[in-house]
């Protein structure tokens, strides 16, 4: 019975922003003599495992998630079995492996198909992962097409959280295509949806998802309303690099507003975020380089604002290259032709392209192709 409480408490402390404390807890219950019972092992070690990711100690996290799905609870099909994969995947992604986190999502529907079982929210949420993965490498079209699959599978669940996590993922495939309209009505259903859910780190990135498309429909006043109810409860039940992704979203909100000086005090609040972990998160720094640049532009402090321009590319030049990356290339682009200097802009645009995989083709030595006739 004992054990079984510590678990209890210590999945508390890991709900309410006590990550260190819980790890500690799990560990303590797992190594017990004599040791746990099957079923309090089991909770331990997911605990264990989701306190690991929740750290950023997401190589550890990816060792014990593997090895919980290779036990014998994890029965495919099974709820506990589309969480922890859906956490697989999370982690593969989070780390830059976006081949290995869409391979295994995609193994992990097939399984699912061959189950033959009743459809359940986990199973959507599963989808909706693969989705965001599908994404993030820039693969647009299959995203869509695992949408429409989902989106049946959804209803027959019977689940408002379901339809909601198909919708926020439509909604982000919406604003990347750069469909604002659509992304809004989409990422405004999705919170209704999802209100019912009891997952306080998802209701705060909805708001983040929210907050930037309002951002990219030039609404900011309304992205910093948003932001500042997502920003407390993402403190205690999000992971740094997604807090991170607030706080810059939040500074960006202030410079279209024309408050640089408000806006460089979220940047120093995600750089310290960022110092305080394990991991670097090049992208994030990159993309708090470029808001900061943006606002000590607007300030007037031409030489400080282009030394984050050139901090930007040198972080971006770090980060593992996927479609976030590349739209950062292009938004520092951007900025440097606002700037009027071509060939920074140049290497940007050309950077972005490359990531993208498009790299520049050499011209024939004899200079300009004749056109078909």
């Amino acid at each position: 019975m004992s054990l079984r409480l510590d678990t209890a408490f210590a999945e508390l402390a890991l709900r309410a922003g006590g990550d260190t404390a819980a790890l500690a807890a799990f560990r303590q219950v797992l190594a017990a003599d004599p040791p746990p019972d099957r079923a309090t092992a089991w909770r331990a070690r997911r605990g264990q495992a989701w306190a690991l990711e929740k750290l950023g100690r997401l190589e550890e996290a990816i060792t014990e998630y593997r090895e919980l799905l290779a036990a014998a609870e994890a029965v495919p099909g099974s709820a506990d079995w589309a969480l922890l994969t859906v956490a697989l995947c999370r982690c593969y992604r989070d780390v830059g492996d976006h081949g290995m986190s869409i391979d295994l999502g995609e193994r992990a529907l097939r399984e699912l198909a061959a189950a033959e079982v009743e459809p359940i929210h986990e199973h959507v949420q599963l989808g909706s992962t693969l989705m965001g993965c599908y994404v993030v490498r820039g693969d647009l079209t299959s995203a869509q097409l695992l949408a429409e699959q989902l989106l049946p599978l959804a209803e027959r669940a019977d689940s408002r959280v379901a339809r909601g996590a198909v919708e926020w993922n439509r909604s982000v495939i919406a604003r990347e295509q750069g469909r604002l309209a659509d992304a809004l009505q989409l990422a405004e259903r999705a919170l209704v949806l999802m209100a019912e859910a009891d997952n306080e780190r998802h209701q705060g990135m909805l708001r983040v998802n929210l907050a930037s498309v309002l951002l990219a429909g030039g609404e900011p006043r309304r992205a910093v309303e948003l932001l500042a109810t997502a920003h407390p409860v993402l403190a205690d039940h999000a992971q740094t690099h997604e807090a991170v992704l607030a706080m810059a979203l939040h500074a960006e909100a202030l410079v279209q507003l024309g408050d640089p000086d408000a806006a460089l005090a979220w940047v120093e609040r995600g750089r310290a975020l960022l110092d305080r972990g394990r991991r670097p998160f090049w992208p994030h720094r990159a993309q708090l380089a470029l808001v900061a640049a943006r606002a000590r532009l607007l300030a007037g402090q031409d030489g400080p604002g282009e030394a984050e321009l050139r901090g930007c590319a040198a972080l971006l030049g770090r980060a593992a290259p996927d479609r976030p990356v590349a739209v950062l290339w292009r938004q520092l682009g951007d900025v440097w032709a606002e700037r009027q200097q071509p060939d920074e802009a140049m290497s940007a645009y050309q950077t972005a392209l490359t990531v993208l995989g498009l790299p520049a083709a050499s011209m024939p030595a004899t200079g300009r192709r004749r056109a078909l006739s």
